[in-house]
């Protein structure tokens, strides 16, 4: 199971750390505007029909499948359209995550073998 902390909110984003089994595996970023609800989701890899590559899908009863909330490379908040963007590295006063597409490719191999995701909200500042 990845468990998502979010540590920080900034004017357009809202950063967090993507655990698995206990350890922190990669940052997180998401925009603020469009971030979904916390709780648990399913979390299943499939063919993304707008990145053309194999992507963990989230989504649970209050967020349908059909949104397409997606976990992917990305640095900004601009980079978002509602989905989890993840990076090795981040950048909290400029709020941006780096080495994104590392990031995607390891949690997506680990995303075949798991299929949950908790959010979580941690006291953000």
């Amino acid at each position: 199971m990845f468990v998502l902390i979010r540590d920080i909110i900034t004017e357009t984003a809202i950063l967090g750390r993507l655990c698995f089994c206990g350890r922190v595996i990669c940052n997180t970023l998401e925009n603020r505007s469009k971030a979904i609800p916390c709780g648990m989701y399913a979390v299943l890899n499939s063919m993304s029909p707008k990145f053309k590559r194999e992507l963990p899908l989230i989504w649970n009863e209050g967020v349908s499948a059909s949104r397409g909330i997606r976990i992917h490379r990305g640095n900004s908040a601009k980079d978002s359209k509602g989905c989890i963007l993840v990076g090795m590295g981040r950048d909290v006063k400029k709020s941006l995550i780096t080495e994104s597409a590392l990031a995607e490719t390891m949690v997506t191999m680990l995303c075949r073998g798991v299929s949950q995701l908790i959010i979580e909200n941690e006291s953000m500042h």
